[in-house]
């Protein structure tokens, strides 16, 4: 895998601004710097595999188990139906709907952001910052 994957919801307004960042940032590079790719999570569910990756690339398996570090991927009202990481990664492959939304993996540079939101506002600074380290690693 290569380049960058968007995992989307286009129901929710801070993944709809996420993919409308990643696309504009896309379309200003003159040589198409990087590869999109749009992946609506609720249709083509990540695997566990990929959400094994996802964990990674943010740094929380590298997390103690006691600091709940599974908690990040799952929407808050998934928070207790899971208390370990096979845990998680089954409820997911069940439900993707409670992955918590949206997330960027960047597979050329084995990193990952996740789009989270203040109240009422989207919040990109994690996922800008991962496309400007992409870019800037491309050049």
């Amino acid at each position: 895998m290569s380049g960058l994957v968007v995992y989307h919801n286009p129901s929710c307004s801070k993944s709809r601004k996420a993919v409308g960042y990643l696309e504009e940032q896309q379309q200003q590079q003159e040589n198409k710097i990087y590869e999109l790719e749009i992946c609506k999570y609720k249709a083509d569910p990540p695997s566990k595999q990929v959400l094994q990756h996802l964990a990674e690339y943010l740094g929380l398996m590298e997390k103690d188990d006691a600091t709940r570090p599974w908690d990040v991927l799952v929407r808050p009202e998934a928070k207790k139906k899971a208390s370990s990481w096979e845990e998680v990664w089954t409820l997911l492959e069940q439900d993707p709907a409670l992955l918590e939304r949206p997330f960027v993996i960047d597979w050329d540079n084995k990193k990952a952001a996740l789009g989270r939101a203040v109240p009422g506002h989207p919040d990109l600074r994690t996922v800008e910052t991962l496309v400007e380290e992409h870019i800037a690693n491309k050049k």
